[in-house]
């Protein structure tokens, strides 16, 4: 069945085509990207896959799990990446690229190096300065959810712009009994695709259950409300397979960062505090023996001990009081800021061909006879911008306090 044609996405679809049909890589004032936005559950994912099968493309996708720093942007770029797949070669067919951002929005979240880097990548060549930048041969479908984010809508400019809506109730219905008809009573109280999807899963498994508490409950909750669940309910052990593997370490932080405010109220506050630091050092011993070693598989144990186990001792001692809000851990705070300030030292000195000290000095030496204004346009021919040199010179201030 044709999802698109099923939804009356006509019009969207065929703008799509239009745009990658007349895409001129050569051409470098043109657009080299089609953004796709829309509200979660709408079917941007899909919509895109299907169309670009339809036309024969080989996809690289770039999900939110995967590292989409400032480094895997830039190698994407002309002199690094074909917009051909050289396999094809050997099936005698000529099979293009397309790379497939998806969840483009969380790369807007800590390091900006990434989304500037990709803004900088696909947008049109018009002043001689951009003319200068890197440019990419391949098409690139970036796919978010509708945000009013600054970094966002600049990275739309850039784009060609494609909206979808949410499937009306009556779509909803009529495809609800075409693929999953045993359900069709249900469609009143669905509003996106993804539950859909659940609907057809559950049909092919002949589900028993509860078939309301399976769409209703969260698939995917946030590592805050994870951990909240926690701290303010016992869960049981076999559970921790629903938890996504990548926000494991995340949660045993949140979890040790607000439990103290539970702990502090509890009369055996001491006693346990205690034995859950011995759990904890116990699981850091684990990590830093699984990455000298590269043992992974201790990986499971050191989540169960700093997350399960520990939340096991903690609601044995019957706390009295819940949670209301979590608060982010501080740790996770500092140790992100000081990575990004050490990939912003390190991107200063690639760009002057300086060792970080001589950096130092060479600022140093700069600020008395020039203001920052000046001492960005003294470093116009490289990629540092006045924003960059205030932020240089704030972190050396920080340095000598």
């Amino acid at each position: 069945m044709e999802m698109n044609q099923f939804l009356s996405r006509h019009t969207e679809e065929a703008a799509m085509i239009q745009f990658l049909n007349q895409y001129n890589k050569h051409n470098e004032t043109e657009k080299r990207s089609i953004y796709i936005h829309g509200p979660p559950g709408c079917g941007k994912t899909t919509f895109a896959t299907s169309i670009l099968k339809k036309l024969g493309y080989d996809i690289i996708t770039y999900m939110a799990s995967d590292s989409r720093n400032k480094n895997i942007v830039d190698s994407i770029n002309v002199s690094n990446m074909s917009d051909t797949n050289i396999m094809s070669f050997f099936y005698k067919k000529k099979t293009k690229l397309v790379i497939l951002m998806d969840e483009i929005e969380c790369m807007n979240n800590g390091d900006k190096g990434g989304i500037n880097s990709l803004i900088k990548l696909i947008r049109p060549k018009k002043t001689k300065k951009q003319k200068l930048e890197q440019m990419t041969h391949v098409p690139i479908i970036c796919i978010g959810n509708t945000t009013y984010d600054k970094k966002m809508k600049e990275l739309m400019k850039c784009c060609y712009v494609i909206e979808l809506a949410f499937p009306t109730p009556v779509q909803i219905q009529q495809l609800i009994r075409v693929v999953a008809p045993t359900y069709a009573h249900l469609s009143a109280d669905i509003k996106d695709l993804k539950k859909i999807y659940q609907l057809v899963k559950a049909e092919k498994m002949h589900f028993q259950g509860d078939i309301q508490n399976m769409l209703y409950s969260p698939v995917h909750e946030d590592s805050r409300q994870i951990a909240k669940r926690l701290l303010n309910t016992p869960v049981a052990f076999q559970d921790h397979v629903y938890i996504n593997d990548t926000e494991r370490t995340i949660i045993s932080l949140l979890w040790h960062e607000n439990s103290i405010d539970l702990i502090q109220k509890m009369k055996k506050k001491i006693p346990l505090y205690y034995t859950l630091l011995q759990e904890i050092c116990f699981a850091d011993y684990l990590d830093r023996i699984m990455f000298q070693k590269q043992l992974w598989g201790f990986n499971e144990m050191s989540f169960l001990l700093k997350t399960f186990y520990m939340n096991y001792l903690f609601h044995q001692e019957g706390p009295t009081t819940k949670v209301s809000e979590i608060r982010f851990t501080k740790v996770l705070t500092k140790y992100s800021n000081e990575y990004n300030n050490n990939g912003f030292i390190q991107k200063m000195c690639t760009e002057l061909c300086m060792d970080k000290k001589d950096l130092f000095h060479y600022m140093q030496s700069l600020k008395p006879a020039h203001t920052d204004v000046q001492i960005a346009q003294l470093l116009e021919n490289t990629e540092i911008t006045l924003l960059d040199v205030q932020r240089i010179y704030r972190y050396m201030n920080k340095c000598l306090d």
